[in-house]
C-alpha cells in the first residue's frame, strides 16, 4: 500500500507542476525536454549504468523505446490540457484511460473475468471524460484567446487514448517475468525517458525554427518535473508487484486516488471552480472506478 500511496501523491504533484508553469513563466516544451533529460539520467544513475546496459536486449527495453517515441508528444499534450482546462479535467482524461489496459488484461487473464460491473463501468467512462472536459465559460490559462469547443474535446481525447496505451505498456511489462527488483524497474523507466529526451534534443538541433528559449524558471521547472516523473513511474511499477490485486485492478485503484487527490488540489490550491458538468463527470468517474473495484 505504501508504493500505491506514494504513486498517488507524486502523480498529483506532477499535475500541480503543470498548473503552476504559466504563473512562473515556465516554457512548456523546453521544460518537458529538460524533464526527460533529468528523468532518464536520474533513473540510469539510480539503477546503475552497468545494470542498465546489461538489460538492453530485454523485451521490456524494446517496448520502452517504442513508448519513448510517443512520450514527448503525450507529455506536452498533458501539460497543455492542464493549463487550458484545469487539474480536474486532465486527471479524468488521463486516469480514465485505464479502461484500455484494463480491457486487455481482463481478456488475456483467465483469472480476471469480465463482469456486469466492469461492463457498466466502461460504459460510464466515456461520458465521464466528456463531461469533465467541459471548461465552462472561460479558459483557465492567462491567454486572452478563448479555448475552442473542439479543443475541449480533442485535447482530452488525445490524452485519454495516448495515456491508455502508455499505461498498457507499463502494466504489461511490470510482471516478475520482466523485472524483479528496483534496478530493473528504474532501467525500464529510463528507456522511454531517454528516447523522448533524444527526440526533443534532435528537434532543437535539426528542425528550423525550433531553437529553445531559456529562462531560469524553465530550467528549474524541467528539473523538478524530471525528479517527480521518475518517482511517479517507479512507485507505479512497484505497486504492480506489491499489491495483491490482478493487474486490471491496480490501474483503477491507483487512478481513483489520483482523480480524487488532483481534483481536491485544484479546488484547494488553484481556486478552480468546477462547473455542474465537471461535477457530474467526476461523479460518473467515481462510480465507474468503484464498480471496477467491487469484485476485488
Amino acid at each position: 500500500m505504501i508504493a500505491l500511496g506514494l504513486s498517488i501523491v507524486v502523480s498529483t504533484l506532477l499535475f500541480s507542476c503543470f498548473r503552476l508553469f504559466p504563473k512562473y513563466g515556465v516554457r512548456l516544451e523546453e521544460a518537458v525536454v529538460v524533464n526527460y533529460i533529468v528523468a532518464g539520467t536520474l533513473a540510469i544513475a539510480m539503477a546503475g549504468p552497468s545494470h542498465a546496459w546489461e538489460r538492453m536486449d530485454e523485451p521490456s527495453t524494446v517496448a520502452g523505446v517504442a513508448m519513448g517515441l510517443v512520450f514527448l508528444y503525450m507529455f506536452k499534450k498533458i501539460g497543455e490540457c492542464t493549463q487550458k482546462m484545469g487539474l480536474g479535467v486532465v486527471a479524468i482524461a488521463t486516469k480514465m484511460s485505464m479502461v484500455l489496459p484494463m480491457m486487455v488484461f481482463m481478456f488475456l487473464d483467465p483469472n480476471d473475468p469480465w463482469t456486469w460491473q466492469k461492463t457498466l463501468a466502461v460504459g460510464l467512462a466515456f461520458p465521464a471524460v466528456r463531461l469533465a472536459s467541459d471548461a465552462g465559460e472561460a479558459p483557465l490559462e492567462s491567454d486572452p484567446d478563448q479555448v475552442s469547443k473542439s479543443s475541449n474535446l480533442i485535447l482530452p481525447a488525445i490524452v485519454f487514448f495516448g495515456s491508455g496505451l502508455i499505461d498498457l505498456g507499463f502494466g504489461w511489462f511490470s510482471s516478475e517475468a520482466h523485472m524483479t527488483g528496483d534496478a530493473d524497474r528504474l532501467t525500464f523507466a529510463a528507456v522511454p525517458f531517454t528516447v523522448a529526451a533524444l527526440i526533443g534534443l534532435s528537434r532543437w538541433a535539426f528542425l528550423p525554427g525550433s531553437k529553445p528559449i531559456w529562462n531560469r524558471a524553465t530550467v528549474i521547472g524541467g528539473i523538478l518535473l524530471g525528479v517527480i516523473n521518475v518517482g511517479s513511474l517507479f512507485f507505479l511499477l512497484s505497486a504492480y508487484q506489491a499489491m495483491p490485486f490482478p493487474r486490471s485492478a491496480i490501474v483503477p485503484v491507483n487512478n481513483l486516488g489520483i482523480v480524487l487527490a488532483t481534483a481536491l488540489a485544484g479546488i484547494a490550491f488553484f481556486k478552480e471552480r468546477p462547473t455542474r458538468k465537471n461535477l457530474l463527470g467526476w461523479l460518473l468517474a467515481m462510480a465507474a472506478l468503484v464498480l471496477l473495484l467491487l469484485r476485488n
